[in-house]
């Protein structure tokens, strides 16, 4: 009898901790302070409802068949602009995000990608992608994607009491509008950048001491053996790189990239150094592509696509 008390008594005191912690919740996610909720005033990992995620998940329709579907890292997003597919009659959707990590590529493929809503997949690697533990990305997507389900397949990937409120405000404010709307968002999952760099870039000619995630690794494999399981046709890509980064450091990105593409027997086209681009005219910052890097690397891409059959 006495056990049975002593486990009511905790019961009740986990109830009320839980109804203070999700009242506390409540309140950080609805008063805003400078018209962002006060939570973010407790920590810089959060990230607001609104922007480029927001507008591509509610853009995408999971009943359309696209003839490509890009995902990947910012490099995916800045990087395959869906109207120069468009002039050759195809029709793309880019669902790459900012510091997408394969860990939260993989959700957004379960959860979005099937046989019937494409025909082609690029899935752009990028070498700091695999840098980190997707907690960043995580954090945008959870308040962002329209899929509950992938938040929340996401948030059990980590042991960090900061998710569960991730969570809370995504749910307290799934009726909200967005705080923001991104102005470089043009549709299909694209944003332009046209400025170019306004400094030089130091030559990296030296190998530095950065290794690849190994969860990240084993995410790209899972990401690549369930579009073979699925029989979706995809390659893998990098983009052109500025001529002043590493070559160590992305060789030894490349090689993994490379080995796991032919395991599943996925072509890799890795442009990462191709002579074509110049640092000043087709960068706006130490990696990203500008408009006129990106109109340049889709035309190189689109004849290579060709040449390879996977697009007429």
């Amino acid at each position: 009898m006495e056990l049975k008390k002593i486990i009511f008594s905790g019961l009740k005191f986990l109830l009320l901790v839980l109804v203070l912690y999700l009242s506390s919740l409540f309140v950080l996610s609805k008063v805003k302070s400078k018209g962002k909720p006060i939570i973010f005033k407790t920590a810089d990992i959060y990230k607001v409802k609104g922007g480029n995620s927001y507008q591509k998940f509610k853009e995408f329709n999971l009943s359309t068949t696209y003839d490509i579907i890009v995902i990947g890292s910012s490099h995916a997003y800045r990087g395959y602009d869906p109207r120069n597919f468009k002039r050759l009659g195809l029709n793309m959707f880019n669902l790459g995000s900012s510091s997408q990590s394969p860990l939260n590529t993989f959700y957004i493929v379960k959860n979005y990608i099937t046989p019937k809503s494409c025909k082609l997949v690029i899935f752009d690697l990028y070498d700091g992608a695999f840098n980190n533990n997707g907690f960043e990305s995580s954090s945008d997507l959870i308040q962002n994607i329209s899929s509950t389900k992938a938040a929340l397949q996401m948030a059990t990937c980590y042991a960090n009491p900061q998710i569960a409120n991730m969570l809370g405000l995504r749910f307290f404010n799934q009726n909200s509008p967005p705080n923001y709307f991104d102005s470089s968002y043009i549709g299909n999952g694209y944003n332009e950048k046209f400025d170019t760099l306004k400094y030089s870039l130091p030559f990296q000619d030296y190998e530095n001491n950065y290794l690849p995630s190994t969860l990240q690794i084993e995410y790209l494999d899972k990401i690549l053996k369930y579009f073979k399981d699925k029989n979706i046709p995809i390659i893998t890509t990098t983009n052109p790189f500025p001529k002043e980064k590493s070559r160590y450091e992305h060789d030894r990105y490349s090689k993994i990239f490379l080995d796991l593409s032919n395991k599943y027997n996925i072509k890799y086209l890795d442009y990462s150094f191709n002579s074509n681009f110049n640092s000043e005219q087709h960068f706006y910052d130490s990696h990203h592509l500008n408009q006129l890097g990106v109109d340049l690397y889709n035309k190189i891409l689109i004849d290579d696509l060709r040449k390879l059959n996977y697009i007429k």
